[in-house]
């Protein structure tokens, strides 16, 4: 039976239509390579998508077999990639673009000591690469630049002549710094989502403690903590921000999955939030705004981010002239309900 209201169905009732989650549907519908999907399961979904009018006949034609090339992305930190809500929803802005262009995405998670880019690119035959956390003073980055690869950056590196597309982490985190300094904060800690080689680290905790410094507040080294990505580091981060006895009035995580870590620490040791503790974000995710109490958080446009630089490495594959350097993208604070005046 179709969809009789001419209306597309989300992803969400496509993903209980074929008993998959909706990450699995994301992936199929966006031609996503490198997860282990069954081709019984691809086909599910695509004929899913096709019944009940999410996209037309030819579109799921398209999505069911091989397309004319591949790009890939190439996810430079740990093992999340794929659990990771700021990477799923970079893939979804990423994903029609390639779609449209009749290309594959592959998805590649390289350890922070890994470098060889351009050698996995080459064996993998991909037409161009998009590259994502890459961390500051990356050897793999010379190699691409020798290379006639095109490749864009999703994020910032010093090099002024890389095709890059990010935010303003400085500004945005000197914004969540402000916030607090406005609700009387002065005993404030933060949490880094990575270690500092990575530049969006290096800018929002810099920014943040830059803002904080004009406010009359010090940000001070026992106060700040590096976790790696995950919500269970975020957790061990803020129990050992809590163990002093004198917790912070509130803490500054530089991405939502940390917060979440952060959130569920303060909880086990017999605080709240925010009555106790306020807790600051960054990203925005999907869960974000679901949390108990809602988390603040910076808004970002993970789709545009994803969008912008796939349409600019396509721009690069057809030989077109580009300018290189930065492509910002406008944040928000979004306050929700995670902070208190004290």
């Amino acid at each position: 039976m179709g969809n009789s209201n001419g209306k597309s169905v989300s992803q969400l009732e496509i993903a209980r239509i074929a008993g998959v989650s909706r990450t699995t549907v994301s992936f199929v519908l966006n031609n996503v390579r490198g997860k282990n999907i069954s081709e019984d399961t691809r086909q599910r979904v695509v004929a899913a998508a096709k019944e009940f009018g999410y996209m037309p006949d030819e579109a799921a034609v398209d999505t069911a077999t091989s397309r004319e090339g591949a790009v890939c992305l190439f996810v430079c930190h740990s093992e999340s990639a794929f659990s990771d809500a700021y990477i799923m929803r970079l893939i979804e802005g990423i994903g029609p673009v390639v779609h449209k262009s009749r290309y594959d995405l592959r998805v590649v998670q390289f350890r922070i000591s890994r470098h060889d880019y351009l050698e996995t690119a080459r064996k993998g035959g991909y037409a161009g690469a998009l590259l994502l956390n890459m961390h500051a003073d990356d050897p793999g980055i010379a190699d691409l630049e020798r290379s006639s690869l095109p490749f864009v950056v999703i994020g910032s590196l010093t090099d002024a002549g890389l095709a890059q597309v990010d935010i303003d982490n400085a500004q945005a985190a000197s914004g969540v710094a402000r916030y607090l300094l406005s609700l009387g904060h002065r005993d404030i800690a933060a949490i880094a989502h990575a270690p500092d080689t990575f530049l969006a680290v290096r800018a929002r905790i810099g920014a943040f403690r830059d803002t904080l410094k004009e406010g009359g507040v010090e940000l001070k080294s026992e106060c700040l903590r590096y976790a790696a990505f995950t919500e269970e580091s975020g957790y061990e981060a803020a129990r050992d921000l809590l163990s002093s006895g004198d917790p912070p009035s509130a803490i500054f995580a530089t991405n939502d999955v940390v917060a979440y870590g952060a959130m569920r620490a303060i909880g086990d040791v017999g605080l709240s939030v925010p009555n106790d503790v306020s807790v600051v974000g960054f990203d925005d995710d999907y869960m974000s705004r679901y949390t108990t109490p809602p988390l603040t958080t910076v808004t970002l446009p993970a789709e545009g981010i994803g969008s912008s630089a796939a349409q600019l490495l396509f721009r690069l594959i057809r030989g077109e002239r580009v300018e290189r350097g930065m492509q910002l993208l406008p944040t928000c604070l979004t306050i929700r309900r995670s902070c208190r005046k004290v």
